[in-house]
């Protein structure tokens, strides 16, 4: 089975539980996937040009820049590769959910093991805003199964059984179904 786990800088220890608690190790092929996202490059570039400033920093800033992501995205995969050994590095560059599934699909992924979002990013635990759009962007187009490991947040339990709103009331004259 070959396991695509996707790395986001604080997950590492989430995902390896979660891959060593439910798949045997043996006949295993793990793939460690960070991706390093271009969207905030564009997105400084748009903001230049609303405010008419002339385009990008200076070519030599740029290239620390882009030198410094090399060096953070070679020590997230070296933190993994701690964890699972023999699995096979991939750092790729682009929007991380498009990257995810693109890579999944070309490496031949059997399942992707993610978070729902990082912890930098806050957001509740659990609920519809639980989920990041990275992952329900990879949840809506892999090309195989998705493992989402959540953090425990048993303290949120139980659920009140309540709906949160009240329901509708009941169609009255006026508000009923037009015929």
């Amino acid at each position: 089975m070959r396991v695509l786990c996707c790395l986001d800088g604080t997950n590492i220890e989430q995902v390896s539980q979660a891959v060593s608690a439910f798949l045997p190790g043996d006949a295993l092929a793990v793939g460690l996937l960070y991706v390093t996202d271009s969207g905030p490059h564009a997105e400084m570039e748009r903001q230049r040009e609303r405010f008419l400033r002339p385009r990008g920093p200076d070519p030599r800033l740029r290239e620390k820049m882009r030198e410094a992501e090399q060096y953070a995205a070679q020590d997230i995969l070296e933190e993994g590769k701690r964890y699972f050994a023999t699995a096979e590095s991939i750092h790729r560059e682009g929007r991380p959910e498009r990257e995810i599934v693109n890579c999944a699909a070309e490496w031949g992924a059997d399942l992707i093991v993610l978070c729902p979002r990082s912890p930098q990013h806050g957001g509740p635990a659990l609920g519809p805003k639980s989920v990041g759009h990275v992952a329900r962007f990879v949840l809506d187009h892999a090309p195989c199964p998705v493992l989402l490991v959540r953090p425990l947040a048993r303290e949120q339990f139980p659920i009140d059984p309540r709906p949160p709103h009240p329901p509708h009331p009941p169609p009255g004259p006026g508000r009923g179904p037009r015929p």
